[in-house]
């Protein structure tokens, strides 16, 4: 039972929608079906926010603050949560630092898989190398694990699977920021190979102007979505060719509804793809192999596929749901912070 004092703060710094912002959502909303008292804490407002919207939606209260340390220590000392949980770059260093001045105890999830360039380097840098001032780390792939200076127990995304319809489209796409890390330009060069199929992609990012400029005329370009509730109906096959990953929100969205995945073997997908049973995992960077996989996707009969979609669904559910994931990550946070009872 959940006890008065609980309080569950989720901490992040978004401009925009992503895989960290869909963690988020299902981590709020399953806490909250749960019984645990949660707040999503916006460390920067930048605006009207899709994810902030949707928090509002469902009820779930949010906190946005100036962007600065002392903001953030000042939130967290009035309120005094029980677990402060820590999602992204800024927020975990921002967060461990604010907390550890109130002691409050902080819980870290470290969800990137790529070695960033730039700012973001001495953000990454300085987000693991500040990992020990947390009382709980996890990471969502043993590559990203490997990375931290610290023990951090492997933690899976989930999803919350309640009332998904299965996807009844037919659309080849991609569904992802358009960055060197995610393979977009791997995508354009498997739409080439097939001229007479449609592909569609969506999303945006630092290659979306190059990406427009060289892409094949059977590309269409969708954008970034703010609601891809609309978007998943339409979609028959998820692929995602990328260079790194942790273990993809898009991918759980997509099998959750019956979408297969055609993926590179990075990551933690390897945990959630069995290659020709729920989707198929390939060589990251083997053009070769990711086109004869599609052609084998494309050839298989409406049983075969049925099987493949039923097989996509049930893998998120057993392992990957909410309703797995919630009551194991709230046993974490009591252990962590003694507040409550399981």
């Amino acid at each position: 039972m959940s006890t008065k004092t609980e309080r569950f703060w989720l901490l992040l710094d978004s401009s925009k929608p992503g895989g960290i912002e869909s963690h988020v959502l299902q981590l709020a909303d399953g806490l909250t079906h749960h019984g645990r008292e949660v707040q999503v804490v916006f460390l920067t407002h930048y605006g009207n926010h899709p994810l902030r919207n949707e928090l509002h939606r469902r009820d779930i209260p949010t906190i946005s603050l100036n962007g600065r340390l002392r903001a953030l220590w000042q939130a967290i000392r009035k309120s005094r949560p029980s677990i402060l949980h820590t999602h992204g770059y800024k927020a975990g260093l921002y967060g461990r630092l604010a907390a550890r001045l109130c002691r409050i105890p902080v819980v870290s999830t470290y969800h990137a898989g790529e070695a960033p360039s730039g700012k973001l380097a001495l953000y990454d840098w300085l987000d693991r190398k500040s990992a020990g001032l947390a009382a709980k780390v996890f990471a969502v792939s043993p590559q990203i694990a490997r990375r931290l200076p610290v023990s951090a127990e492997l933690a899976d995304n989930f999803i919350n699977t309640t009332g998904l319809k299965s996807s009844n489209g037919s659309q080849i796409a991609f569904v992802g920021r358009l960055s060197w890390e995610k393979g977009p330009d791997r995508f354009l060069q498997l739409a080439e190979q097939y001229s007479q199929q449609q592909f569609h992609l969506y999303g945006h990012g630092p290659m979306s102007s190059e990406l427009e400029r060289t892409a094949p005329a059977n590309v269409q370009f969708h954008g970034l979505q703010s609601d891809m509730s609309r978007i998943w109906p339409r979609i028959g096959l998820l692929v995602m060719p990328s260079r790194h990953e942790g273990l993809p929100m898009a991918a759980l969205e997509a099998m959750a509804r019956g979408i297969p995945v055609l993926a590179s073997r990075v990551g933690a997908l390897d945990q959630l793809i069995e290659s020709g049973t729920n989707g198929w995992l390939v060589t990251p960077g083997d053009a070769l192999e990711l086109a004869d996989r599609l052609h084998q996707w494309l050839e298989l009969s409406k049983q075969d596929k049925r099987n493949l979609q039923h097989n996509a669904r049930l893998k998120v559910e057993q392992r990957f749901s909410a309703a797995v994931a919630i009551p194991r990550l709230v046993n974490r946070y009591c252990r962590t912070a003694g507040c409550c009872k399981t």
